[in-house]
């Protein structure tokens, strides 16, 4: 027996397959849902957050701003810095003066380092860190820190950079952590002349404070950065200062949107970037968050794993059950099968010993009746056989050999010149000609030649019966005779002419058989000038065309039905008929068929 077949492997691969299927598919279908409604839900969850801190970050900017704006405060008092500035004086007083201004700059906010103030008509520079105040003659520390020196500039925001004295030496230490410093020109007003320059150096300890609330440190990322793509703080913290290259971060930069989010893909990993756009002071400025995927579906592919887990336990258990169910259920079936196998051999007589009572005990049952009224049915059979042996050889001995009667048909042929009467010998001829052309049953597919020629002589044996009424052409081109076409198409349908076409009171009985081409087409039209169909036996006919309904085709149609059937099995349906009534009497039939395939 072969395995492949067996009821018993059918039956363990179903039960597997209706167990695993439906489980796997649900936990994989629950796996990519929840992967989507995590995704969904980090992308509106982090987007908020986003929004939050970027609002944080603005209001942070604007505070470095607004301090440094503290240097027009009390513009009208002489001992304020503006007044300072203005009168470009420089001594004890004018410095005590200056001192408590710069130390009220330096307490206004807890991130400010150091402040440097240069006065442009004194020429001098101040630099105040930790409530000690260094001054030195001239432009110390401005050259090549961002401040050219001359020339009207607007208070901009140098990105990180390494804290430094400005030059200034003397300090009992030099900072060295990593600082943001807002530089403003003090102008005169209303001339905008510059009187001076303030310059603050902000520790970084606020943004990080910002930036701390809006990522998870180790999974995700967050980084802010000025319209020259240099990080002003990001949680890499070996990148603040610098002006990264990275694929996704140019893609951020390119968003025409506000905010937003994309999906981001590298070598390295991929996941979603999130990012606020927002403009302060002149600048365009980014908040941007990277999540990788990892993170995000980590609980999804936990709830997978211990799915699978899941799964691999109840997949031994099942395979347990149906390995015992199966066996449980065919073992019976397969003593059947066996107690079967005998009766290859001629033995037909089964002996089933089976106690059950269930549909595999009333199976056996049923074969072992079923087997003995067979023994039985074949002992009758034979004897019959006997029987009818004797009557089927008498059977063949009567029959006539149709060769016999060509062959007779050609001596009354011989006959009817001998005795000068070469009107018979031409009937006799033409069913001559008809019968060989029907006993080639081997032919099936014949020349165009021969097709027309069996119907010429079937008309000129019907001009014998009908005299002077009957009037028949057959045009075609010599060029097309060779052409192969499926035999006995034309005779069934001229049948018919003759059948429901022509009436006894009718004078002239006319049939027109045109064979030409069309294109890749041989197209064939028989046409008689007969009563023609009633409209609804017409269109009856074309609908049984249409299906080929031969079962449900009544006599007389039978002949045009069986051609297009024909017709229809050697080219597919590539073939079309259409039959219509001709005015002001008869009936056309036209076949198209391909003449350049062969049948």
């Amino acid at each position: 027996m072969n395995v492949r077949n067996s009821i018993r492997n059918k039956l363990i691969v179903f039960l597997l397959i209706a167990i695993i299927l439906p489980i796997s598919a649900s936990i994989f279908i629950s796996y990519f849902y929840t992967k989507h409604s995590l995704k969904v839900e980090a992308i509106r969850e982090n987007s908020n957050t986003l929004h939050q801190g970027t609002v944080s970050m603005i209001n942070q900017l604007n505070q470095i701003n607004n301090i440094s704006l503290y240097v027009y405060n009390n513009i009208q008092e002489a001992n304020s810095l503006y007044g300072i500035l203005l009168r470009g004086q420089s001594d004890f007083i004018v410095e005590n003066q200056l001192y408590s201004g710069l130390h009220s700059i330096e307490q206004s906010a807890k991130d400010i380092q150091q402040v440097y103030l240069y006065s442009e008509w004194a020429n001098k520079s101040y630099l105040l860190i930790d409530g000690y105040l260094k001054r030195e003659p001239g432009r110390i520390g401005l050259e090549g820190h961002y401040i050219q020196p001359s020339g009207k500039i607007n208070p901009y925001f140098e990105p990180p950079h390494p804290s430094h004295n400005y030059g200034m030496e003397g300090f009992p230490y030099s900072p060295t952590n990593t600082v943001l410093t807002i530089h403003r020109p003090v102008y005169r007003a209303p001339l905008k002349e510059r009187i001076g320059i303030l310059s603050i150096d902000f520790k970084l300890d606020g943004f990080r404070s910002i930036s701390n609330m809006l990522y998870d440190k180790g999974n995700e990322n967050i980084y802010l950065f000025d319209d020259n793509g240099t990080a002003i703080y990001a949680s890499e913290e070996n990148l603040i200062g610098q002006s990264p290259k990275y694929t996704w971060l140019e893609q951020a930069f390119l968003q025409s949107a506000p905010s937003g989010h994309f999906e981001w893909k590298e070598t390295g990993g991929n996941g979603i970037v999130l990012y606020e756009k927002f403009k302060l002071m002149g600048r365009n400025w980014i908040i941007v968050k990277q999540i990788p995927n990892e993170y995000i579906y980590e609980n999804a592919s936990r709830v997978l794993q211990i799915n699978m887990l899941v799964l691999v336990t109840f997949l031994f258990i099942a395979i347990a059950a149906t390995l015992f169910v199966s066996v449980k259920l065919t073992a019976p079936i397969k003593k059947l099968t066996e107690s079967i196998k005998k009766t290859k051999l001629g033995r037909l007589q089964l002996e089933i010993e089976s106690d059950r009572s269930d549909e595999v005990g009333l199976l056996g049952n049923a074969i072992k009746n079923m087997v003995d009224m067979i023994n039985n049915l074949v002992m009758k059979e034979l004897r019959l056989e006997l029987a009818n042996k004797d009557n089927q050889l008498k059977a063949l001995q009567a029959q006539i050999n149709p060769h016999f009667i060509y062959n007779t048909l050609q001596s009354i042929g011989s006959i009817a010149l001998h005795n000068n009467v070469p009107k018979i010998y031409e009937m006799i001829a033409s069913l001559g000609l008809m019968m060989r052309y029907n006993m080639k049953t081997e032919e099936t597919v014949v020349p165009l030649s021969k097709e027309l020629a069996h119907m010429n002589a079937y008309l000129e044996l019907q001009k014998q019966r009908f005299k002077e009424r009957l009037h028949f052409r057959i045009e075609t081109d010599e060029s097309i005779l060779d052409i192969q076409v499926p035999k006995m198409v034309l005779q069934p349908i001229v049948e018919n002419c003759f059948k429901h076409g022509f009436t006894s009171n009718m004078e002239a009985f006319e049939i027109t058989i045109t064979v030409q081409t069309a294109e890749d087409l041989l197209r064939i039209s028989i046409a008689d000038n007969g009563t023609g169909a009633a409209e609804e036996r017409l269109q009856v006919l074309k609908r049984q065309i249409e299906r080929e309904a031969t079962d449900t085709a009544s006599e007389g149609s039978i002949g045009l039905i069986n051609v297009v059937s024909r017709l229809r099995l050697y080219f597919d349906a590539e073939v079309r008929v259409s039959i219509a009534n001709l005015k002001p009497s008869g009936f056309s039939v036209m076949i198209d068929i391909p003449f350049r395939k062969e049948a």
